[in-house]
């Protein structure tokens, strides 16, 4: 009988230790702490079915090299102040199941863990050969600013605090991508492809203006500035099963869901102008054309020719 009493007791002290594992565990997957959401976005009065986190992306259609029988390469500027490019930017920040290109890129190199082996890799040079390192990422995307310190009692600045400033998804405010224009003998048909694409920073630099230095007062005149940062090259190939999974807001119909994969890659549907075009000198348009508007001028005419190609080859 004592013995029975004491496996009834052990058998009580363990079923009491797993539903305190359980009841931990079930507050973790519920969200009833802070860090845990306690349930999906509520963003419509239905229930919103998200088949984002098992699409894959369409792939292309295998491409014989034998079979091009023409191609040209450029590069395109996609800038997000265009308003034909702001579903690009907007959300500015985490909306719901809403994020923009540029957070979803962020969200793929995955800074928080950087272990994560299916984490999407960054280059440092433009054919995607050479893997930057993470902390030389997040050099990249940080700004040192330095806060003057000044003397309490003469207002002399006598030294400099050296701040770290994170740059955000935000402050992306264009992309660079770089796109080959082939046309394929055996279907007759003219295509054209993302190679890289590559985010560019824009943000407000702090620096001296000597120029306006005040003897009297002995501090100099500190005026922002703007500059322009790239952050490295991404391999579009890499990038597409990412920009899958994740929603775009749809203009013209917010019912109709698409993914950024559908609006970049076969819809083709945002504005950019072309920088730069595969030539022997290897130098942009602004290397050989100073004034902008005949930069412009420039852009559309390599614009025309890439589309009077196609057409040129079936006139009899």
């Amino acid at each position: 009988m004592k013995k029975f009493g004491l496996l009834f007791m052990a058998l009580l002290a363990c079923s009491f230790a797993f539903a305190q594992v359980d009841e931990e565990q079930e507050g973790e997957m519920d969200g009833s702490t802070m860090a845990q959401p306690v349930r999906k976005p509520v963003e419509t009065p239905w229930e919103q079915v998200t088949t984002g986190e098992w699409a894959e992306p369409v792939p292309y259609a295998y491409q014989r090299q034998a079979d091009v029988m023409y191609y040209h390469t450029i590069w395109r500027r996609i800038d997000l102040r265009d308003k034909k490019n702001h579903p690009l930017y907007f959300p500015a920040e985490t909306k719901g199941t809403w994020r923009s290109l540029a957070q979803t890129i962020f969200d793929a190199i995955d800074f928080e863990n950087p272990e994560n082996e299916n984490a999407l890799q960054v280059y440092s040079d433009e054919f995607c050969t050479l893997p930057y390192t993470r902390d030389e990422l997040k050099d990249a995307l940080t700004q040192v600013i330095q806060v003057p310190i000044a003397d309490l009692e003469t207002g002399d600045i006598i030294d400099y605090n050296e701040i770290y400033e994170q740059f955000a998804a935000k402050d992306i405010m264009a992309y660079n991508v770089k796109e080959v224009w082939f046309f394929d003998k055996q279907t007759s048909k003219y295509y054209v492809r993302i190679l890289k694409i590559e985010p560019i920073l824009e943000y407000e630099r702090q620096s001296n203006n000597n120029s306006s230095y005040d003897e009297e007062n002995g501090d100099d005149d500190v005026r922002a500035m703007k500059a322009r940062r790239r952050i490295g090259h991404i391999y579009y190939n890499e990038l597409r099963p990412f920009l899958v999974k994740q929603e775009i807001f749809n203009v013209k119909n917010n019912a109709q869901r698409i993914s950024f994969d559908d609006v970049l890659t076969f819809k083709r549907d945002f504005n950019g102008y072309i920088y730069a075009e595969d030539n022997v000198y290897d130098r942009e348009i602004a290397d050989y054309i100073a004034n902008a508007r005949d930069q412009m001028i420039e852009s559309m005419r390599i614009t025309e020719k890439l589309r009077t190609y196609e057409s040129d080859l079936w006139e009899f």
